[in-house]
């Protein structure tokens, strides 16, 4: 019995511990939330495209916002690498938007969106 204990446990265990690394995928793609990150890309996307720069700093701090949401949910999946490219490509979304630079606010929007891409993958 003792010894059937002592195989028992410590398979059980790293069971559980694949169980919740590898689950992640399937939290992140269940949240409540996840099609709001895209979908505030596509509208900052399209302020930026009309020059509406007002309007794409307010849509750019509710990105952020779904963003901050989206990090506890995120991090058991994601490589911290991921996480601080995004944070990073928020930061400079910011400074294009407020030098509303149209081209380089673009290539900041694509490069988020293929980080968010990346990181459900």
């Amino acid at each position: 019995m003792r010894k059937w204990i002592s195989y028992v446990v410590p398979i059980v265990t790293l069971v559980i511990f694949i169980l919740i690394m590898q689950g992640g995928y399937y939290y992140i793609t269940s949240m409540s939330d996840k099609n709001t990150i895209p979908q505030y890309i596509s509208i900052v996307e399209n302020d930026v495209k009309a020059d509406r720069w007002d309007n794409a700093k307010e849509d750019l701090n509710n990105l952020d916002l779904a963003w901050k949401k989206a990090i506890p949910k995120v991090q058991f999946h994601a490589e911290m690498d991921a996480i601080d490219g995004i944070k990073e490509n928020l930061a400079r979304l910011s400074g294009s938007i407020d030098a509303k630079d149209l081209g380089l606010s673009l290539a900041e929007l694509r490069e988020l969106a293929e980080h968010w891409e990346n990181l459900k993958n």
